[in-house]
């Protein structure tokens, strides 16, 4: 049985989305071993011998116990597979190493992009209601991001902010520096703030309890956000800012909505505050396609059949 080591990242997203990939290679028979960044032994790991070091990068990844990783362990044999939202978030020593794959979203060419995928079971939640009236949940400390909430605050009053404490107080001091708000409606935006969400669990009844939830990016428009795919496997209805890449895989109006700029974002959250029996409907179809076509499996067998040039089924 060939091995896959999956190295896991610290932080929330980036350690779902590896999660993912751990069980899509058991899906196809990899005898699966899960190590945090911070635990990476040189010595277990050659005795562990693995066939692929699956490792997904993010802005917390310790660069150094890979770079020892690899300058220690040096296998001819196995191959690594790098992952990251942006190119950049690989250090360029990995990038024309022989047996070492780059697959990121942003990647110039088809073949080496990481297409979205989701673990649609993980979301799963039953409906009880309605809770919440808008939810963002993310980092706000993003210029774009603190433009699109000023303005929902200022037309709707408080909503829920589900995201660190220090990032939520950083948005609402840039907030003010940069009269977004003034301080009556500043009061508005900290009573905004609902607390930091651990689990995925958690994230997936939020949603689902939500009439509204907003996507807003953090100023790189190209990608869809893995924040859409949570939302819409939780059964939440979903406004998300406009990009080409959403709209390839979901139909604007039918199985999400998205918005433009501000004002168009305000119309369409009034216009499904009135008919929310429209939001439900969208919600539902939403849900479906988001089951049907984001799995870990799909995705993990086509980077095999880039790296290995042929299928690589169950074995």
């Amino acid at each position: 049985m060939d091995k896959a080591l999956v190295i896991i990242p610290e932080n929330n997203k980036g350690k779902y989305m590896t999660k993912g990939y751990s069980n899509a290679f058991r899906e196809l028979s990899y005898f699966v071993i899960e190590k945090k960044f911070y635990d990476i032994n040189v010595q277990e790991v050659n005795q562990i011998l693995p066939d692929i070091i699956f490792i997904f990068w993010t802005g917390l990844t310790e660069k150094d116990r890979i770079k020892n990783l690899q300058e220690q362990y040096n296998c001819e044999k196995t191959t690594y597979i790098h992952c990251a939202e942006y190119l950049s978030e690989i250090p360029k020593e990995y990038k024309k190493k022989k047996n070492n794959h780059i697959f990121t979203l942003d990647s110039k060419t088809k073949k080496r992009k990481l297409y979205p995928a989701i673990s649609h079971q993980d979301y799963k939640t039953k409906f009880n209601g309605y809770k919440y009236n808008i939810t963002f949940a993310g980092n706000p400390a993003y210029r774009n991001r603190e433009e699109i909430l000023a303005k929902i605050i200022y037309n709707f009053g408080p909503i829920n902010i589900f995201c660190r404490s220090f990032d939520f107080y950083k948005s609402a001091d840039e907030m003010y520096e940069n009269k977004l708000l003034d301080e009556y409606f500043m009061e508005l935006y900290k009573q905004s703030y609902k607390g930091y969400v651990n689990t995925q669990k958690e994230l997936s009844s939020i949603y689902s309890a939500t009439k509204i939830n907003i996507d807003i990016n953090n100023g790189n428009p190209k990608n869809i956000n893995y924040r859409c795919l949570e939302i819409l496997s939780s059964g939440g209805f979903l406004i998300s800012q406009f990009n080409e890449e959403i709209i390839k895989y979901f139909e604007d109006g039918k199985e999400l909505e998205t918005y433009t700029n501000a004002n168009d974002l305000t119309d369409k959250i009034r216009f499904y505050q009135n008919n929310l029996n429209i939001a439900q409907m969208i919600a539902i179809k939403g849900k479906r396609n988001a089951a049907s076509n984001f799995s870990y499996y799909d995705r993990l067998k086509g980077m095999l059949k880039v790296i290995y040039g042929k299928n690589i089924g169950n074995r």
